[in-house]
C-alpha cells in the first residue's frame, strides 16, 4: 500500500473518530488513536513511533473519559459533597455501560440525588441537579472534541516535521 493511500485511510479513520467525539454513539478518541496506529503500523513506525502513539493514547484516555470526570468536577464545584460526587461518578459509569449515553446521564443524576434524598422536595432541586449534569456533559463533549482535534494536530505536525 502506498504511503499516500495509507495517509488518506488514516485521516479518514481519524475523521470518523472526530465525529465520534461529537456524536455519542461512536467512541471518538480511541478511533482517532487507531487511525494513528494504523498509519504507524502501515509505515513500520518510521514517522509515527511508539512515543507519539503513547502521547496520543494518554490524550485519548483523558478525552474519552471527559464526560465522566467533567460531571464529577461540575458537582464538586457546585458545592456537592465528596460522597455525592463519587456516587455521581459511579452512577455515570454504571449507566454508561448499561444504557450508553442516556444511562450515563440518568446514572449521574441518580448518583447526585441518592445521598440528598431529603432535599428532593425543595423546589427546583431535582431540576437543578439534572441541568447541572447535562451542562457538564456538554462541556465534557467540547473537551473531548478539542482533545480529539489536538490528537489529529499532533499526528499531522509529526508527519510534517519528519
Amino acid at each position: 500500500m502506498t504511503t499516500t493511500l495509507t495517509l488518506i485511510i488514516a485521516l479518514l479513520i481519524m475523521l470518523l473518530g472526530l465525529f465520534g467525539s461529537i456524536l455519542p454513539l461512536i467512541p471518538g478518541p480511541p478511533i482517532v488513536w487507531l487511525g494513528a496506529l494504523f498509519y504507524g503500523w502501515s509505515t513500520d513506525f518510521q514517522t509515527i513511533g511508539w512515543g507519539t502513539l503513547l502521547l496520543l493514547g494518554v490524550i485519548g484516555v483523558a478525552a474519552a473519559t471527559s464526560d465522566i470526570w467533567m460531571g464529577a468536577l461540575g458537582n464538586r464545584s457546585s458545592g456537592e459533597s465528596l460522597l455525592t460526587t463519587v456516587l455521581s461518578l459511579i452512577g455515570g459509569i454504571i449507566g454508561l455501560f448499561l444504557f450508553a449515553l442516556p444511562g450515563m446521564l440518568i446514572g449521574s443524576i441518580i448518583g447526585v440525588l441518592l445521598p440528598n434524598w431529603r432535599r428532593w422536595r425543595e423546589q427546583g432541586y431535582i431540576f437543578n441537579v439534572s441541568w447541572r449534569v447535562v451542562k457538564s456533559w456538554v462541556v465534557g463533549t467540547l473537551v473531548q472534541t478539542g482533545l480529539s482535534l489536538a490528537m489529529i494536530a499532533i499526528f499531522v505536525l509529526r508527519l510534517v516535521s519528519a
